[in-house]
């Protein structure tokens, strides 16, 4: 956030001007009613208000510069926070991030993060402006009575016995509401995320009875926090009433007995008001603190995620990987029992086993997705000191049993963050959608590749999205294929000649296969037996 600390001080100084301003007002025309009554010419009306006029225009171009840069730190800011935690998750152990749900995380993280700012921002703003108003205010105040002076003090000890009072009940309140808000989302989410799985099974009424509980959860919730918000409030109220009536109380018997002009009156009255104002912030504050004071933490439970280790050592090329005595578990269930093999480049390797039996686990021990879950060691060239981020980035290439495609172009989503592939009219980009049969789909499609794949890849069939899987993973030509179940949406014709064609590449690649298929799998191949 250090980018933003110039904008920062330029904010605090333009709201502290602006509240200048508005503290010399209620002087001004209070000064201006009491010559009202002595004053001999017209001049001082002309002095007053042009004094006035300029003072508030001023203060109103101000405000306006110091809303919109508030806007556009608020924004920029917001995003800056929310981009970091999803980085820190990014990179943490996918043991953190697999046992939550993505939407909850979503708008935790969003909510959060937008919260905080927001507060931060506007104690920015508004503590030091309240900090000046008090003191200038109550100074004022004791020159022209000090009573009520006195008075004000005791309410702002009042004020502060009556937070202290409430605050672990607001706490409390407000973190049950923020998780139930989260939880209430996700089963949102769940809803339209959801929508062919419940055409699929005609579970129509079952699930809107989940997001009914989901609710039902929520509201509970949100009226427990109403109830200590409002006594909260109420609290505030009733010091404020007596305030007030305790001026109008004192003023007027001021007044009556001389003591005090009207003209005074209404300065007192104004910087009464003013620092009655200020002490209130300063109780609505410890409101506000409590409720941030629980994005706070739950922002930082995400921070409790460990990162994933990765080396530093980066490889030009592999032609070879170990797992020695590998251990792996999914909580008390072991899935990889001192597990150890050895990959070479020139051979193509077939992981075999029923389901349940880890093939795809291992798949991920060894190319670095599952780093700090398990014991053992996985060596690259001999190594374990490899940066698995650039690896996996260059020289990987993975096709997943379940795609994930992203919501772009055909294009991009064959060639992510690499514009330099093979483009669509290069040899091996043609030979490939050839092999995988999608040159009759690239055909019929009006903007080729240029075609805008939906939310989901919902106007793929699993097919089409597991051909472009294959597709995406051979196309960057890497030193290491892993192909998972890669025949499920192939023709028999496509099998043999995509077998063929790793046969053809594998002399300097290391080819993992994690297939069903047993008419995929062949004599050259080597078996690697998964048990579970």
């Amino acid at each position: 956030m250090s980018a933003f600390k110039w904008s920062l001080f330029f904010l605090v100084l333009l709201s502290l001007t602006v509240s200048f301003a508005a503290i010399l007002s209620p002087y001004i025309i209070g000064d201006f009613i009491d010559q009202l009554a002595t004053a001999r010419d017209t001049g001082f009306i002309y002095r007053h208000f042009a004094l006035f006029a300029i003072i508030n225009l001023v203060s109103l171009g101000l405000g306006y510069i110091s809303e919109r840069l508030y806007t556009r730190l608020q924004t920029l800011m917001g995003f800056a926070l929310n981009r970091a935690y999803i980085q820190k998750l990014q990179y943490a152990q996918l043991s953190f991030t697999g046992r939550r749900d993505t939407a909850y995380l979503n708008q935790r993280i969003n909510n959060d993060a937008n919260r905080l700012i927001v507060f931060c921002l506007g104690l920015l703003m508004s503590i030091l402006k309240n900090i000046v108003v008090v003191a200038t205010t109550l100074t004022i105040m004791f020159l022209f009575h000090p009573a009520l002076a006195g008075i004000l003090l005791g309410v702002g000890i009042m004020y502060f016995i009556f937070y202290t009072i409430c605050k672990q009940m607001l706490y409390k309140a407000n973190l049950a509401f923020e998780e139930s808000r989260s939880i209430f989302f996700s089963k949102l989410n769940e809803q339209l995320f959801s929508i062919r799985f419940v055409k699929l099974h005609a579970l129509f009424i079952y699930f809107i009875d989940r997001l009914n509980n989901g609710l039902d959860f929520m509201l509970t919730s949100a009226l427990r926090y109403q109830k200590a918000s409002y006594i909260f409030s109420s609290l505030d109220r009733l010091v404020y009433i007596a305030a007030q009536m305790v001026l109008l109380l004192v003023g007027g018997r001021e007044i009556i007995a001389g003591r005090l002009t009207i003209g005074q009156f209404i300065i007192i009255s104004a910087y009464f008001n003013m620092m009655l104002g200020a002490i209130r912030y300063f109780f609505s504050l410890g409101q506000t603190v409590q409720s941030n004071m629980v994005s706070y933490n739950r922002l930082r439970e995400l921070d409790s995620a460990t990162a994933e280790p990765n080396g530093q050592h980066r490889l030009s090329s592999v032609h070879s990987i170990e797992l020695v005595n590998v251990n792996f578990a999914y909580g008390e269930r072991p899935v990889l029992a001192n597990a150890n093999h050895r990959f070479v480049a020139g051979k193509i390797y077939a992981i075999l086993g029923p389901n349940g039996a880890g093939k795809s686990t291992l798949a991920d021990v060894i190319i670095g997705l599952q780093a700090g879950n398990y014991t053992g060691q996985v060596l690259y060239n001999g190594r374990d000191d490899i940066d698995m981020y650039d690896l996996r980035n260059r020289l990987i290439g993975v096709s997943e049993q379940e795609p994930t495609l992203l919501a772009d172009t055909l294009a991009n989503n064959i060639v992510l963050d690499k514009p330099d592939l093979p483009h669509a009219s290069s040899d091996l980009m043609e030979r490939l959608v050839d092999i995988l049969g999608l040159k009759a789909y690239f055909a019929s499609l009006v903007d080729g590749l240029g075609t805008q794949i939906n939310e989901s890849a919902a106007n793929l069939s699993g097919g089409e999205k597991q051909k472009l899987s294959i597709l995406r993973a051979l196309v960057k030509a890497p030193d290491v294929i892993v192909l998972d179940e890669p025949t499920s949406a192939l023709d028999t014709n496509s099998k043999t000649a995509l077998m063929a064609y790793l046969n053809e590449v594998k002399r300097d690649k290391i080819i993992i296969v994690i297939t069903h298929d047993a008419e995929f799998v062949d004599e050259d191949m080597v078996i690697v037996q998964a048990t579970p």
